[in-house]
């Protein structure tokens, strides 16, 4: 999920906890919400950072941990003796939220770091989901209108959140039905997946892949009919097998869900591009795509990852 929504949540989870929340008290909890996105920060020194390092160690039930202690110490220095404990138990009750958030999406978490690296995900939300900021913000808006009812307000929109999950599991169920289509078209996939796009859960991308191509659709969960197969060839284009050896190819090949490679022509210059099709393009963080630059010589000049997040 996006950063304002576990901002958000955080503070929901921060009102619903205490009836009465004093500063430290939110802090806590919306810091422990909004610390394991530090690990963006890792872009700074690895270009693959986005698929390499994120939501792997600071989205763990360990690393969470960690984070929930150090944002306890920052908050409990000249706070009352003793609170640094409950500090920390709403500082890790804020990554929990985040960590329950990220597990909604298709790209996960790998919540059992450093036993598996592995991201877990349902695959119930896309990252950015307006109905779960309109629930938060709700919750939070009530509560500061009607002061007194502000645990009450956000114990609420936790409950509805709740159920707004459940009926967005649902769904995906539903979704997942999009397979008869494929027979329809008698298209037998050796698999297929779908995975929310925005602003979701009513909105889908269905993928299914054969020995010889990748077909992609669009559609909506109600709609009349699945929208028409955007058809992929599946090719080897020149000069790509020679970069599967690269540790950048390497790391995103066993990232994608559905990889794609095609050829980007560039004046003197060609780029080899690689795509996870089962990835919609983030409206902020940019495409999930991997290109590398090379000259005529078939020299590797420059490597890019598209997604910034």
């Amino acid at each position: 999920m996006d950063i304002v929504t576990h901002g958000l949540v955080g503070g929901l989870v921060a009102t619903a906890i205490a009836t009465r929340a004093p500063w430290r008290t939110v802090a806590a909890t919306v810091g422990g919400a909004l610390a394991p996105d530090l690990d963006v920060l890792a872009r700074l020194w690895d270009p693959l950072a986005p698929i390499t390092v994120h939501r792997t160690a600071t989205h763990s039930l360990v690393g969470g941990l960690l984070l929930a202690l150090g944002v306890a110490g920052v908050l409990s220095h000249g706070a009352p003796r003793g609170s640094f404990r409950s500090l920390g138990v709403l500082a890790y009750a804020g990554v929990l939220s985040h960590i329950g958030l990220d597990l909604l999406t298709p790209f996960g978490a790998a919540i059992f770091w450093p036993l598996d690296g592995r991201r877990f995900g349902l695959g119930w939300l896309y990252v950015i989901d307006p109905v779960v900021i309109g629930i938060g913000l709700a919750g939070l808006l009530v509560g500061l209108g009607w002061s007194g009812y502000r645990a009450w307000a956000a114990r609420s929109a936790v409950a509805v959140l709740a159920i707004y999950i459940l009926v967005a599991g649902v769904v995906f169920r539903r979704a997942v039905d999009f397979r008869r289509a494929l027979e329809v078209h008698a298209v037998r996939p050796t698999r297929s997946l779908v995975v929310p796009v925005f602003p979701g859960p009513l909105r889908w991308l269905g993928v299914a892949e054969t020995d010889s191509a990748i077909y992609r659709t669009r559609f909506w969960i109600g709609g009349r009919s699945v929208a028409p197969f955007t058809v992929i060839a599946k090719t080897v284009p020149h000069g790509s097998a020679a970069l599967n050896g690269l540790p950048e190819v390497r790391a995103f090949q066993a990232f994608a869900r559905v990889p794609w490679v095609t050829v980007v022509p560039d004046g003197d210059a060609q780029i080899i591009e690689y795509r996870d099709l089962a990835f919609e393009d983030h409206p902020f963080g940019g495409p999930m795509a991997l290109r590398l630059r090379l000259d005529r010589s078939g020299t590797v000049r420059t490597v890019e990852l598209g997604h910034k997040l």
